[in-house]
């Protein structure tokens, strides 16, 4: 690990030697690092500029801090790397033509997800479906349980897709709450709404027709987006 260093603040250029190191194989996931005194000596620098170091190798999702332990390098996941953007998200979304643009990310990759579903017809993905839709039926006119069983519905139909990256950002886009369907004076007519379109989409991707469970799908969250921004 190269113990150089520049004329940048002292916790970046720790933190990327650091991240240098893990990169390059010297510290494999599961192994400790040096401990903070350890690494004070090796950099010749107080404590402050180790620790702030560590917490933004932490908060980038490379390693885990506890108490009174070295710190232990971590395995990257697709999920800790788009968790680590949520705050900045969250801010985005504030702004309409942000949360636009992100449920239009969602519609993108569920798109992709119904025809890929529709080309392989996989019977445990059908059943998966099915069975989040006798959810959403048992739970239609509650506003929680039925937000939780539309979820289930959307998350079975992304699994089709079969790309960990994909899935993991579809989860956190519904995380942030783009447009559920829980919202509205008239819950019932919502609900009964959403149900007939997973109908339509469960018989295209049944059926085996990739366009009309893609337009199936991409109407169905369309429809969504549209009756949150009358609303709104």
């Amino acid at each position: 690990m190269d113990t150089n260093l520049g004329r940048s603040r002292l916790s970046e250029q720790i933190q990327e030697s650091i991240l240098d190191a893990i990169r390059a194989g010297e510290f494999p996931a599961g192994q400790k690092l040096p401990s903070e005194r350890s690494l004070m000596e090796m950099f010749e620098v107080g404590r402050p500029s180790v620790k702030e170091a560590l917490l933004m190798l932490e908060r980038k999702g490379f390693v885990r801090l506890q108490r009174g332990v070295a710190p232990v390098v971590v395995q990257p996941t697709p999920e800790s790397a788009i968790g680590s953007i949520g705050d900045m998200v969250s801010m985005m979304l504030a702004e309409e033509t942000r949360r636009s643009e992100f449920y239009g990310l969602r519609i993108m990759l569920e798109t992709c997800a119904a025809l890929d579903a529709a080309r392989e017809r996989d019977p445990a993905v059908i059943a998966g479906l099915e069975e989040a839709l006798e959810h959403c039926r048992a739970t239609a006119g509650q506003a929680a349980p039925f937000r939780d069983a539309d979820q289930a519905f959307h998350r079975c139909l992304m699994a089709a897709s079969r790309n960990g990256v994909a899935d993991a950002f579809h989860r956190s886009l519904i995380e942030w709450g783009l447009f559920n369907p829980e919202t509205g004076p008239e819950l019932d007519r919502i609900h009964a709404r959403v149900i007939a379109q997973h109908v339509r989409i469960i018989e295209a991707v049944r059926d085996g027709d990739c366009f009309a469970a893609a337009e199936a799908l991409r109407r169905h969250l369309q429809t969504r987006h549209n009756a949150a921004r009358e609303d709104g």
